[in-house]
């Protein structure tokens, strides 16, 4: 009885050893991931790097690790993307990275989702030197802005994707808290000698990765939030 105690202590011992040692090199390979990240994408801050599935270690002996999720609170590119969230099914990660040695780590297609945040958004907005500002208006956006000798405009517009452009079309229009129809407003503008955004907006999200295609828009609290494809890619580590 008390050798069968003794292995059955044993065991219980291997096993905690064991799930340590799992949980060891899962936080250090994903701490490295991640500063690899953080340095070629040249992120503000460090991202946040998960993957699911289970063993660690078992995952790493067959080179391939389920479900990758990398999340990073922004992305400072010519345009600002905030809450940056990329997830792809798997990766395929040669034993040489995991020992420190530089290697390639190869991803299949993945999707995207960020947020552009107002500020960010009107500041490419802004035409004809006319400063905008936006905020939600249900599904749509509000921008106001103050005109020379109008005073301030309103402009209700609905928020369009194509491509990587963000398409702003006015649906209506307010002059000092009031409604007015927008071939109005032109008028007004166009007697007063300025100009005003009274046309379609296009902002361009420059600065989105190459390998990123966006397909979705939404419209959310503190910006608009953007959907899309990651293409398959090989992405050196180390060296």
């Amino acid at each position: 009885m008390k050798r069968l105690v003794r292995v059955l202590v044993t065991l219980v011992a291997l096993a905690v050893i064991l799930v340590a040692a799992d949980l060891g090199a899962r936080s250090y390979v994903l701490r490295r991931v991640a500063a690899e990240v953080q340095q070629e994408q040249r992120l503000p801050s460090t991202p946040t790097v998960t993957v699911a599935g289970g063993s660690f270690l078992l995952q790493a002996a067959r080179g391939r690790f389920e479900d990758v999720t990398l999340t990073a609170p922004a992305y400072a590119g010519e345009v600002e993307l905030r809450d940056v969230t990329v997830r792809f099914p798997h990766a395929d990660v040669p034993r040489a990275v995991l020992l420190g040695r530089p290697a390639t780590v190869r991803l299949p297609p993945g999707t995207v989702r960020a947020s552009v945040p107002y500020p960010s958004l009107a500041e490419r907005a802004s035409v004809g030197g006319v400063d905008v500002s936006l905020a939600r208006a249900g599904a749509d956006l509000r921008a106001t802005t103050r005109v020379p000798l109008l005073g301030e405009v309103g402009l209700v517009l609905s928020p369009q994707l194509a491509g990587d452009v963000v398409q702003l079309t006015p649906e209506s229009a307010s002059l000092r808290g009031r409604e007015i129809g927008l071939g109005q407003l032109r008028r007004l503008a166009d007697l007063a000698g300025v100009d005003t955004p009274l046309d379609r907006i296009d902002v361009s999200l420059d600065g989105v990765p190459g390998e990123v295609r966006l397909t979705r828009l939404e419209v959310a609290d503190a910006g608009v939030v953007v959907d899309g494809t990651v293409a398959a890619s090989q992405v050196p580590v180390g060296g």
